[in-house]
Protein backbone atom coordinates (compact mmCIF):
# COMPACT_ATOMS: atom_id res chain seq x y z
CA UNK A 1 0.00 0.00 0.00
CA UNK A 2 1.66 3.63 -1.32
CA UNK A 3 1.26 6.68 0.79
CA UNK A 4 -1.57 7.91 -1.03
CA UNK A 5 -3.71 4.73 -0.19
CA UNK A 6 -2.95 5.41 3.55
CA UNK A 7 -3.64 8.62 3.27
CA UNK A 8 -7.07 7.39 2.10
CA UNK A 9 -7.47 5.15 4.47
CA UNK A 10 -6.70 7.34 7.35
CA UNK A 11 -9.27 10.29 6.13
CA UNK A 12 -12.33 7.59 5.74
CA UNK A 13 -11.52 6.72 9.39
CA UNK A 14 -11.00 9.81 9.98
CA UNK A 15 -14.38 10.24 8.58
CA UNK A 16 -15.54 7.27 10.89
CA UNK A 17 -16.10 5.74 7.78
CA UNK A 18 -15.89 1.56 6.67
CA UNK A 19 -13.89 0.51 4.15
CA UNK A 20 -12.43 -2.36 2.71
CA UNK A 21 -8.41 -2.87 1.80
CA UNK A 22 -8.51 -5.66 -1.07
CA UNK A 23 -4.55 -7.08 -1.71
CA UNK A 24 -3.37 -8.70 -4.53
CA UNK A 25 -1.99 -12.08 -2.67
CA UNK A 26 -1.13 -14.76 -5.59
CA UNK A 27 -1.50 -14.58 -9.39
CA UNK A 28 -1.36 -17.47 -12.11
CA UNK A 29 0.01 -15.43 -15.57
CA UNK A 30 -1.59 -14.06 -17.60
CA UNK A 31 -3.10 -12.00 -15.30
CA UNK A 32 -2.76 -8.05 -15.39
CA UNK A 33 -2.70 -7.93 -11.97
CA UNK A 34 0.15 -8.50 -9.38
CA UNK A 35 0.77 -9.77 -5.72
CA UNK A 36 0.81 -6.89 -3.81
CA UNK A 37 -1.53 -4.18 -5.63
CA UNK A 38 -3.66 -3.19 -3.27
CA UNK A 39 -7.05 -0.87 -3.24
CA UNK A 40 -9.23 0.73 -0.97
CA UNK A 41 -12.77 0.29 -0.95
CA UNK A 42 -15.53 2.56 0.00
CA UNK A 43 -19.05 1.17 1.54
CA UNK A 44 -20.65 2.90 -1.69
CA UNK A 45 -18.43 1.10 -4.34
CA UNK A 46 -15.91 3.91 -4.96
CA UNK A 47 -12.01 2.40 -5.54
CA UNK A 48 -8.83 4.20 -4.56
CA UNK A 49 -5.82 1.81 -5.97
CA UNK A 50 -5.75 -0.83 -8.41
CA UNK A 51 -6.72 -4.83 -8.06
CA UNK A 52 -7.07 -5.55 -11.69
CA UNK A 53 -8.96 -4.73 -14.55
CA UNK A 54 -12.45 -5.43 -15.70
CA UNK A 55 -11.70 -9.16 -15.23
CA UNK A 56 -11.53 -9.03 -11.83
CA UNK A 57 -12.48 -5.20 -10.56
CA UNK A 58 -16.40 -5.60 -10.67
CA UNK A 59 -16.27 -8.95 -8.66
CA UNK A 60 -13.77 -7.24 -6.17
CA UNK A 61 -15.85 -4.53 -5.10
CA UNK A 62 -19.01 -6.90 -5.16
CA UNK A 63 -17.17 -8.98 -2.23
CA UNK A 64 -15.67 -5.95 -0.87
CA UNK A 65 -19.39 -4.72 0.09
CA UNK A 66 -20.55 -7.92 1.07
CA UNK A 67 -17.62 -8.18 3.33
CA UNK A 68 -18.58 -4.82 4.77
CA UNK A 69 -22.07 -6.02 5.59
CA UNK A 70 -21.07 -8.97 6.80
CA UNK A 71 -18.15 -7.70 9.13
CA UNK A 72 -15.93 -10.42 8.06
CA UNK A 73 -12.81 -11.02 5.91
CA UNK A 74 -13.05 -13.35 2.80
CA UNK A 75 -10.55 -14.92 -0.20
CA UNK A 76 -11.44 -14.83 -3.57
CA UNK A 77 -9.84 -17.59 -5.73
CA UNK A 78 -10.50 -15.98 -9.80
CA UNK A 79 -10.38 -18.97 -11.55
CA UNK A 80 -10.63 -21.19 -8.96
CA UNK A 81 -12.89 -24.42 -8.83
CA UNK A 82 -15.61 -25.28 -6.58
CA UNK A 83 -14.39 -27.11 -3.33
CA UNK A 84 -10.76 -26.69 -4.60
CA UNK A 85 -9.59 -25.08 -1.39
CA UNK A 86 -11.58 -24.45 1.52
CA UNK A 87 -10.30 -21.27 2.44
CA UNK A 88 -10.98 -19.53 -0.76
CA UNK A 89 -14.55 -17.90 -2.30
CA UNK A 90 -14.46 -19.34 -6.00
CA UNK A 91 -14.95 -16.69 -8.78
CA UNK A 92 -15.72 -17.45 -12.13
CA UNK A 93 -12.54 -15.92 -14.76
CA UNK A 94 -14.16 -13.98 -17.06
CA UNK A 95 -11.22 -13.17 -18.98
CA UNK A 96 -10.21 -14.95 -22.03
CA UNK A 97 -6.58 -15.02 -20.79
CA UNK A 98 -7.42 -18.26 -18.36
CA UNK A 99 -5.09 -16.26 -15.91
CA UNK A 100 -5.67 -16.97 -11.75
CA UNK A 101 -5.74 -14.88 -9.14
CA UNK A 102 -6.11 -14.69 -5.78
CA UNK A 103 -7.33 -11.31 -3.86
CA UNK A 104 -7.86 -10.95 -0.30
CA UNK A 105 -10.21 -8.78 1.29
CA UNK A 106 -10.89 -7.13 4.49
CA UNK A 107 -13.04 -4.89 6.05
CA UNK A 108 -11.70 -2.08 8.22
CA UNK A 109 -14.42 -0.58 10.60
CA UNK A 110 -14.22 2.72 12.91
CA UNK A 111 -13.38 2.23 16.65
CA UNK A 112 -16.53 1.48 18.22
CA UNK A 113 -17.97 4.79 20.17
CA UNK A 114 -18.82 3.90 24.10
CA UNK A 115 -21.01 7.13 25.89
CA UNK A 116 -21.09 6.75 29.45
CA UNK A 117 -23.49 8.49 31.66
CA UNK A 118 -23.42 9.30 35.39
CA UNK A 119 -20.54 10.87 37.66
CA UNK A 120 -19.99 8.11 40.00
CA UNK A 121 -16.66 5.62 40.39
CA UNK A 122 -18.35 3.25 38.26
CA UNK A 123 -18.62 5.22 35.44
CA UNK A 124 -14.95 6.41 35.97
CA UNK A 125 -13.94 3.10 35.84
CA UNK A 126 -15.66 2.08 32.54
CA UNK A 127 -14.43 5.38 31.19
CA UNK A 128 -10.73 4.06 31.87
CA UNK A 129 -11.51 0.69 30.63
CA UNK A 130 -13.30 1.39 27.77
CA UNK A 131 -10.15 4.08 26.50
CA UNK A 132 -7.67 1.39 27.11
CA UNK A 133 -9.80 -1.01 25.15
CA UNK A 134 -9.64 1.47 22.11
CA UNK A 135 -12.96 2.62 22.29
CA UNK A 136 -13.74 6.37 21.64
CA UNK A 137 -15.40 7.27 24.90
CA UNK A 138 -17.41 10.29 25.14
CA UNK A 139 -18.94 11.26 28.80
CA UNK A 140 -21.48 13.90 29.84
CA UNK A 141 -23.30 15.88 27.14
CA UNK A 142 -21.23 15.23 24.88
CA UNK A 143 -21.94 11.17 24.88
CA UNK A 144 -25.46 12.13 24.44
CA UNK A 145 -24.97 14.16 21.59
CA UNK A 146 -22.18 11.44 20.04
CA UNK A 147 -25.09 8.77 20.50
CA UNK A 148 -27.56 10.90 18.66
CA UNK A 149 -25.29 11.53 15.45
CA UNK A 150 -25.56 9.44 12.69
CA UNK A 151 -24.01 6.55 12.42
CA UNK A 152 -21.71 5.10 9.61
CA UNK A 153 -22.06 1.13 8.13
CA UNK A 154 -20.09 -1.40 10.79
CA UNK A 155 -19.63 1.17 13.42
CA UNK A 156 -20.56 0.37 16.90
CA UNK A 157 -22.28 1.83 19.63
CA UNK A 158 -22.06 0.92 23.15
CA UNK A 159 -23.52 3.01 25.97
CA UNK A 160 -23.35 2.28 29.65
CA UNK A 161 -25.92 4.20 32.51
CA UNK A 162 -24.03 4.51 35.76
CA UNK A 163 -25.98 7.59 37.11
CA UNK A 164 -27.09 5.28 40.38
CA UNK A 165 -30.32 6.19 40.43
CA UNK A 166 -30.01 9.58 39.66
CA UNK A 167 -32.08 10.28 36.02
CA UNK A 168 -31.35 7.13 34.91
CA UNK A 169 -35.00 6.27 33.62
CA UNK A 170 -34.49 9.49 30.98
CA UNK A 171 -31.14 8.79 30.19
CA UNK A 172 -31.89 5.07 29.66
CA UNK A 173 -34.81 6.44 27.09
CA UNK A 174 -32.63 8.84 25.13
CA UNK A 175 -29.81 6.54 24.83
CA UNK A 176 -32.70 4.12 23.10
CA UNK A 177 -33.20 6.03 20.85
CA UNK A 178 -30.09 6.26 19.14
CA UNK A 179 -30.49 2.07 19.30
CA UNK A 180 -27.26 1.39 20.60
CA UNK A 181 -25.21 -2.25 19.96
CA UNK A 182 -25.78 -2.20 23.70
CA UNK A 183 -27.16 -0.12 26.67
CA UNK A 184 -26.48 -1.53 30.08
CA UNK A 185 -27.72 0.29 33.43
CA UNK A 186 -25.79 0.43 36.73
CA UNK A 187 -28.49 -0.62 38.87
CA UNK A 188 -30.36 -2.97 41.42
CA UNK A 189 -32.63 -5.86 40.04
CA UNK A 190 -35.58 -4.03 41.92
CA UNK A 191 -34.38 -0.73 40.79
CA UNK A 192 -34.16 -2.25 37.16
CA UNK A 193 -37.95 -3.16 37.59
CA UNK A 194 -38.69 0.08 38.24
CA UNK A 195 -36.76 2.19 35.04
CA UNK A 196 -38.31 -0.87 32.93
CA UNK A 197 -41.68 -0.10 33.72
CA UNK A 198 -40.97 3.65 33.43
CA UNK A 199 -39.60 3.02 29.45
CA UNK A 200 -43.10 1.09 29.11
CA UNK A 201 -44.84 3.44 30.36
CA UNK A 202 -43.52 5.80 28.41
CA UNK A 203 -44.89 3.58 25.59
CA UNK A 204 -41.68 1.78 24.47
CA UNK A 205 -42.00 -1.71 22.89
CA UNK A 206 -41.26 -4.62 25.15
CA UNK A 207 -38.87 -6.11 22.90
CA UNK A 208 -36.31 -2.88 23.35
CA UNK A 209 -37.14 -2.59 26.66
CA UNK A 210 -36.11 -6.58 26.92
CA UNK A 211 -32.58 -5.36 24.83
CA UNK A 212 -31.75 -2.96 28.28
CA UNK A 213 -28.62 -4.84 30.21
CA UNK A 214 -29.52 -4.28 33.65
CA UNK A 215 -28.16 -4.92 36.10
CA UNK A 216 -25.22 -4.18 33.88
CA UNK A 217 -22.03 -6.95 33.40
CA UNK A 218 -21.57 -10.61 33.57
CA UNK A 219 -22.29 -11.86 36.83
CA UNK A 220 -18.36 -12.44 38.18
CA UNK A 221 -18.99 -11.29 41.52
CA UNK A 222 -17.32 -7.97 41.14
CA UNK A 223 -17.42 -5.22 43.85
CA UNK A 224 -15.33 -3.03 43.83
CA UNK A 225 -15.79 -0.12 40.37
CA UNK A 226 -13.22 -1.59 38.53
CA UNK A 227 -14.10 -5.23 39.21
CA UNK A 228 -17.90 -4.04 37.59
CA UNK A 229 -16.10 -1.63 34.95
CA UNK A 230 -14.54 -5.53 33.61
CA UNK A 231 -17.80 -7.68 34.19
CA UNK A 232 -19.15 -4.63 31.65
CA UNK A 233 -16.68 -4.76 29.52
CA UNK A 234 -16.81 -8.57 29.30
CA UNK A 235 -20.86 -8.33 28.51
CA UNK A 236 -20.02 -5.76 25.87
CA UNK A 237 -17.35 -7.96 24.62
CA UNK A 238 -19.35 -11.22 24.89
CA UNK A 239 -21.84 -9.57 22.88
CA UNK A 240 -20.00 -7.88 20.14
CA UNK A 241 -18.84 -11.81 19.31
CA UNK A 242 -21.40 -13.33 19.55
CA UNK A 243 -19.85 -15.83 22.12
CA UNK A 244 -21.68 -18.88 22.33
CA UNK A 245 -19.91 -20.21 25.80
CA UNK A 246 -20.92 -17.10 27.27
CA UNK A 247 -24.69 -18.53 27.54
CA UNK A 248 -23.43 -21.74 28.28
CA UNK A 249 -21.33 -20.28 31.32
CA UNK A 250 -24.23 -18.70 32.95
CA UNK A 251 -26.42 -22.01 32.08
CA UNK A 252 -24.11 -23.59 34.25
CA UNK A 253 -23.45 -20.74 36.84
CA UNK A 254 -27.47 -20.83 37.48
CA UNK A 255 -28.48 -23.69 40.59
CA UNK A 256 -30.91 -26.11 40.56
CA UNK A 257 -33.82 -24.73 42.50
CA UNK A 258 -33.23 -21.20 40.68
CA UNK A 259 -36.75 -19.04 39.57
CA UNK A 260 -38.41 -20.01 37.34
CA UNK A 261 -39.74 -18.18 33.78
CA UNK A 262 -42.61 -17.57 31.99
CA UNK A 263 -42.70 -15.81 28.75
CA UNK A 264 -45.01 -12.71 28.55
CA UNK A 265 -47.62 -13.55 25.69
CA UNK A 266 -47.76 -9.58 24.58
CA UNK A 267 -43.90 -8.39 24.15
CA UNK A 268 -42.19 -11.92 24.07
CA UNK A 269 -39.70 -10.99 27.46
CA UNK A 270 -38.61 -13.89 29.01
CA UNK A 271 -39.41 -12.85 33.15
CA UNK A 272 -39.45 -14.25 36.02
CA UNK A 273 -42.43 -16.18 37.86
CA UNK A 274 -41.04 -15.27 41.33
CA UNK A 275 -44.13 -13.04 41.97
CA UNK A 276 -41.52 -9.75 41.17
CA UNK A 277 -43.31 -9.13 38.11
CA UNK A 278 -47.43 -7.98 37.19
CA UNK A 279 -49.24 -11.15 36.54
CA UNK A 280 -53.06 -12.15 35.81
CA UNK A 281 -55.15 -14.95 35.87
CA UNK A 282 -56.85 -16.52 32.99
CA UNK A 283 -58.58 -19.43 32.72
CA UNK A 284 -57.27 -20.78 35.76
CA UNK A 285 -53.84 -20.07 34.89
CA UNK A 286 -51.17 -17.37 35.96
CA UNK A 287 -49.99 -15.49 33.30
CA UNK A 288 -46.56 -13.30 33.44
CA UNK A 289 -45.48 -10.01 32.46
CA UNK A 290 -42.95 -7.62 32.55
CA UNK A 291 -44.54 -4.27 33.50
CA UNK A 292 -48.04 -3.12 33.77
CA UNK A 293 -48.50 -1.39 30.63
CA UNK A 294 -48.52 -5.26 28.79
CA UNK A 295 -51.25 -6.74 31.95
CA UNK A 296 -53.23 -4.07 30.57
CA UNK A 297 -53.39 -4.66 27.20
CA UNK A 298 -53.58 -8.22 27.96
CA UNK A 299 -56.39 -8.17 30.59
CA UNK A 300 -57.91 -5.49 27.54
CA UNK A 301 -58.13 -8.72 25.03
CA UNK A 302 -56.53 -12.00 26.15
CA UNK A 303 -58.01 -13.87 23.42
CA UNK A 304 -55.26 -11.90 21.35
CA UNK A 305 -52.83 -13.39 23.26
CA UNK A 306 -53.74 -16.66 23.70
Amino acid sequence: MNSRLLGVAARLLDERRAYAIATVVRRERPSSASPGNTAVITGDGEVHGWIGGSCTQPEVVRHALAALAEGRPRLLGFGALPGEREDIVPVPMTCGSEGKVEVHINPVFPAPEMVVVGSSPIADAVVRLGGAMGYRVATGEDAMQRARRERSQGSRLYAVVATMGQGDEDAVEQLLAARPDYLGVVASPKRMVQVRDHLTGQGICGSRVADVHGPAGLDIGAESPEEVAVSILAEIVALATGAPETARAEAAATPAGATEHATDPVCGMTVPTDGSRPSSTYKGETVYFCCPGCRARFDANPAAYV
